[in-house]
């Protein structure tokens, strides 16, 4: 079986003789409809996938049926495989069919794979004659680009190189192409794919003084139908190896036309414009942190308010100030607050504050100076309270904190605080 011509540089239908039909991993002479298969033409407009570019999509129409081809691939033989499915009617080997390629799909691959070029370019204007091209991935308005080089490129030089493909698009370079001896062609300058080997002939890519590369894919005609050219990330994905992850086209211009909306739709919500924008949201910000500011000192006032009259309700054990109370929701650093001011404020206090969020539960036992010099220690006391609720503690005399889980004996807990400390006065 003769190797498949491929006829699509400059035709996107054409027709071709059925050489082969294969399912199921076997040869037919026909697929019906519903069947899966894969289809071999004697010559075809679809491109294989090759050089990183993905294979076209697109229809087989014969005299009795259509086939739906959502992969092409090239053999070792050279025949292109037509991966997809029998839509409707029947395909049989030695009909005449004509084939058809997605031609919007098309165009989108050729532009990011101009643009391929256009940065590999580009590359090597900003950084150096030592990048050469180690992969590639060229989809529809995507393109995915992997280069030697030892270093994180900086955000400068990344602009740069932005800058330079969407300036070789918008100058709208004639993009040519011609078959060559290879040893012409290298005399030209045409740089090769690193890693890559070709025959005695080569396909030279030329897009005007910019861009001189081998290669067999699909391309525009003019730079300038690329459409803008965005970088979407850049990273190192092995040793001495980077790649940079790219859009074009409608992509680009999908994900700028979101980007607007959100910057309209942000301005609207902060009453603005979308050029006082960043002004507007730093006014809030400024604003907001202010706001945060005097609501905790509106509760910090708060607690020390609940404080005051935790002080005026403590029972005298022994002739020491001894309170217990639960504050929900208030995180560690609200309570050590509170516990603070009631050491400060009684020098003859034993306070032991919880506080439940969720199913945590926190305690903070504080001692005053004369409660410290009678033998109260504040580090025992919160052992001994979060044992109960299945939970450990300690710290210094002074103020101690510990934790507990179980909710059910936090009560209980509480209520042994007064014996601790009248055993501790004994």
């Amino acid at each position: 079986m003769p190797a498949t011509e491929f006829v699509g540089y400059d035709r996107s239908s054409e027709q071709g003789r059925v050489l082969a039909l294969v399912a199921d991993g076997e040869l037919r002479y026909e697929l019906a409809q519903g069947v899966e298969g894969i289809l071999v033409l004697d010559q075809t407009p679809c491109y294989a996938e090759m050089g990183g570019q993905v294979g076209d999509h697109g229809t087989i129409q014969g005299p009795n049926g259509t086939f739906q081809v959502t992969d092409v691939q090239k053999n070792k033989g050279g025949k292109f495989m037509h991966s997809g499915k029998v839509v409707s009617g029947t395909l049989s080997v030695g009909e005449t069919v004509t084939a058809s390629i997605d031609v919007e799909r098309r165009k989108a691959i050729m532009r990011a794979h101009s643009a391929t070029h256009l940065l590999d370019a580009a590359l090597k204007k900003v950084l150096g004659d030592h990048v050469h091209q180690a992969g590639s991935l060229v989809e529809p308005d995507r393109l995915r680009f992997d280069f030697t080089h030892f270093e994180a490129i900086t955000p400068e030089q990344l602009a740069q190189i932005d800058k330079l493909v969407n300036d070789a698009i918008l100058e709208g370079y004639p993009v040519a192409t011609e078959v060559l001896p290879i040893e012409e062609a290298k005399k030209k300058g045409a740089v090769a794919m690193f890693g890559e080997k070709y025959g005695d002939i080569v396909r030279v890519v030329e897009m005007g003084d910019f861009s001189m590369e081998f290669c067999g894919g699909t391309h525009l005609d003019n730079t300038a139908k690329a459409g803008p050219f965005r970088i979407k990330s850049e990273g190192s994905v092995a040793s001495g190896v980077r790649r940079i992850e790219a859009t074009v086209g409608r992509l680009s211009l999908d994900t700028m036309n979101r980007n607007q909306e959100l910057l309209f739709h942000a301005a609207q919500v902060l009453k603005t414009t979308p050029g006082e924008l960043a002004a507007k949201a730093e006014q809030q910000a400024a604003e907001m942190k202010e706001l945060r500011h005097e609501l905790e000192k509106f509760k910090s006032e708060a607690s020390l308010g609940e404080a005051r009259q935790f002080l005026t309700a403590a029972k005298n054990v022994g002739g020491l100030k001894v309170l217990t109370a639960i504050r929900n929701g208030m995180d560690a650093n609200a309570l050590r607050q509170m516990g603070d001011f009631l050491r400060d404020k009684a020098p003859d206090v034993v306070a032991v504050l919880a506080s439940a969020n969720g199913e945590k539960i926190t305690f903070l036992a504080v001692c005053g100076p004369e409660a410290v010099k009678r033998g109260i220690k504040a580090g025992d006391l919160v052992k001994s309270v979060c044992a109960i609720c299945g939970g450990k503690g300690g710290g210094k005399p002074d103020s101690a904190m510990g934790g507990g889980s179980d909710l059910l004996k936090l009560d209980d807990a509480l209520a042994t605080v007064d014996d601790f400390v009248a055993e501790k006065l004994k």
